[in-house]
């Protein structure tokens, strides 16, 4: 509501004032700041809040960046706190049930972050300590959090898959040269966890991406030379960070599994809800209500399932995401 009234201050002080019997209902210049104010605070809530929960595309790794911004947003607001005594209860209310929730982010978040190519673990750690820095939480040893929470994780997936012996652990030595000998002794659990971990540092250690790129292809490129890491990031990206797309699913199946179709078998069920989230991808029109204006649907582009049908000439329905989604995993 804020942003839609302060762009129109000097119009509703003007009509104000044209009555004299409103003219007590004008907000003073500090008001107006006061506005200003607290649009700017909630503002990193609302983005967050459009960006987490009407997306088809991957979104656990975006969390903790989210939460990094509004952690940004209450610093700066603690120094307008201490000029404006009226933001006090409204900040201190929020902060209180921010932390209630965030205090201690999941390790499964922060994961998810550095499986991020444009942060991997580096950039990860720096963002989690000025997180607690910008909350005043005390200082944790982040860096080591971290990684222990990601090595474990990885020795866990390593564990299900087989890692290829690298042709760089053969000795290309003789029968009779120790290190052929040292080979043949060698624990072949030992060469394979040292395979494993090289995949994992040398992702670590390696060049971070300077652009946005799409997440779900980087680690399909990347699954034959990371296979433990693509199997990691398949899992983790696949988990939806808000509950709005599972409850849109049981409004859109409440409607299928009416009175009067009370017998339709699990197997069918389950086809037709996804048939009808398939097609309303191809349309463009997931979580839209026909009459109704949807900023999900806004969010993702989509429009009403006319408008689409009128572009059928230049509409392609391998463009949406949701298709997108299914062919790469």
């Amino acid at each position: 509501m804020f942003h839609r009234v302060l762009p129109y201050k000097d119009v509703i002080d003007n009509m104000l004032m044209s009555n004299s019997d409103s003219i007590q209902l004008m907000l003073s210049t500090g008001e107006w700041q006061q506005l200003q104010h607290v649009k700017d605070f909630l503002k990193a809530f609302f983005d967050a809040t459009v960006k987490l929960s009407c997306s088809y595309t991957p979104s656990a790794h975006e969390l903790l960046q989210h939460l990094f911004a509004i952690s940004k947003v209450y610093r700066d607001i603690r120094e307008l706190e201490n000029r404006d005594e009226t933001l006090a209860p409204i900040v201190q209310a929020m902060t209180t049930k921010f932390l209630k929730y965030w205090d201690d982010v999941p390790l499964v978040t922060i994961i998810a972050n550095c499986l991020d190519p444009q942060w991997k673990v580096k950039y990860t750690v720096k963002m989690m300590q000025k997180y607690k820095e910008n909350l005043g939480l005390p200082a944790q040893n982040e860096e080591g959090r971290v990684n222990y929470a990601l090595e474990t994780m990885f020795n866990l997936y390593n564990s299900r898959i087989n890692v290829a012996r690298p042709a760089s652990t053969r000795s290309s030595a003789g029968s009779g040269s120790h290190h052929g000998l040292l080979d043949e002794l060698r624990d072949e659990d030992d060469l394979d966890e040292n395979a494993s971990m090289n995949e994992l540092k040398s992702y670590n250690l390696g060049m971070v991406e300077k652009h946005p790129v799409d997440i779900l292809d980087y680690w399909k490129r990347h699954s034959s030379a990371s296979p433990t890491l693509a199997m990691m990031a398949r899992d983790i990206f696949a988990v939806p960070v808000s509950t709005v797309p599972s409850e849109s699913c049981f409004s859109s199946a409440n409607r299928i599994l009416t009175d009067k179709r009370s017998k339709l078998g699990p197997n069918v069920f389950e086809r037709l809800v996804c048939m009808k989230d398939w097609i309303d991808a191809e349309n463009r029109t997931q979580h839209f209500v026909p009459g109704e204006t949807s900023s999900c649907a806004e969010t993702q582009g989509s429009g009403t399932a006319t408008e689409a049908e009128s572009d059928d000439e230049e509409y392609d329905p391998k463009d949406t995401e949701l298709w997108y989604l299914r062919k790469n995993y």
